[in-house]
């Protein structure tokens, strides 16, 4: 069975599944590799449903050339979080090199095409959870919608390997994290502000 690996040293990883999972709603947009005849990408929007296993639900446009051979076939689903460059003139202690902060989770898994059912009961909660209190959910078995179902393939892939990393300068001193947070925080970028936050529950936490 292909497996995909992640570097994660050990003050790295994110070991709370529900952190994990609250990472993949919030940032439900990712980058699913497959392979066959080479490498294929698809970037997409996921449901997760957070039974035993874990599911991600999707799909793909009928003419998506990665939908070739996916069936029973392993993927990879990549979500990307915030994340910013790390400059060492913002440390306390001089001489040290640049870096990168930054939050990700790795899924893998078995896909498994959907049913017309599932794929439609897929996308009536996609709908209700990227547009709460739209009307557009309970439509989605009428026409004109219902026709535009032929042009989707729905998936879902029963994940059995799941990583979260979070690179938040844990390997550096309090001093040195706070020195970042002062620099990033006053930033109008909102994902330096949000590493800037991140960092600062690694020093609350530790």
């Amino acid at each position: 069975m292909a497996c995909f690996t992640v570097y994660i040293p050990p003050e790295f990883a994110i070991n709370d599944q529900s952190e994990i999972i609250e990472f993949i709603r919030k940032y439900s947009f990712g980058i699913m590799v497959t392979y066959s005849e080479g490498f294929r990408t698809s970037h997409i929007p996921f449901i997760i449903t957070a039974n035993d296993p874990l599911v991600l639900w999707g799909h793909l446009a009928t003419g998506n050339q990665q939908l070739r051979g996916i069936g029973d076939s392993r993927a990879l689903v990549i979500f990307s979080g915030p994340h910013s460059y790390i400059s060492p003139s913002w440390y306390a202690v001089p001489g040290q090199v640049p870096t990168w902060d930054y939050v990700t989770v790795h899924a893998e898994g078995t896909v498994r095409l959907s049913s017309r059912e599932e794929t439609t009961k897929m996308l009536e909660k996609m709908v209700d959870f990227y547009e709460s209190g739209s009307t557009l959910a309970g439509k989605l078995r009428e026409k004109p919608y219902e026709d535009m179902m032929s042009g989707i393939v729905g998936f879902k892939i029963h994940v059995d390997r799941i990583r979260g990393k979070a690179k938040l300068s844990q390997n550096h001193t309090v001093e040195d994290r706070m020195g970042v947070i002062d620099h990033l925080s006053r930033s109008s970028n909102q994902d330096k502000v949000e590493i800037a936050k991140l960092i600062g529950k690694t020093i609350k936490n530790q």
